[in-house]
């Protein structure tokens, strides 16, 4: 995916996973997970089961795996529909890294 002028990353495609290029390192990983455990509600949370959903995790974080609010991929899922909701969360998911890469810099 071409990176737009106003990005401060690029996007490069492993697998089902999406990573985000800035300075030539990769900061975050964007994926999608049938069902993820873990915490809820902060340190000392409750520990749940997520829904299918698409997460971002930072490369400096690799233990914090944050829940997009992306559509999830359903099975039976088409490729194009896919592609489709896979745009939406590395989108939603830009938006972090922009944020943060701008702030850091």
């Amino acid at each position: 995916m071409p990176a737009q002028p106003s990005q401060s990353h690029s996007w490069v495609r492993i697998g089902p996973t999406y990573a985000a290029v800035a300075d030539g390192k990769i900061v975050a990983l964007v994926y999608h997970a049938d069902a993820r455990r873990g915490e809820v509600g902060g340190p000392g949370g409750d520990k749940a089961t997520t829904k299918p959903a698409w997460f971002l995790v930072w490369t400096d974080e690799p233990h914090r795996h944050y829940q997009l609010s992306a559509p999830p991929a359903t099975p039976g899922i088409t490729r194009a529909k896919l592609e489709e909701v896979a745009y939406v969360a590395i989108a939603e998911a830009g938006k972090l890294i922009d944020d943060r890469v701008t702030r850091l810099n």
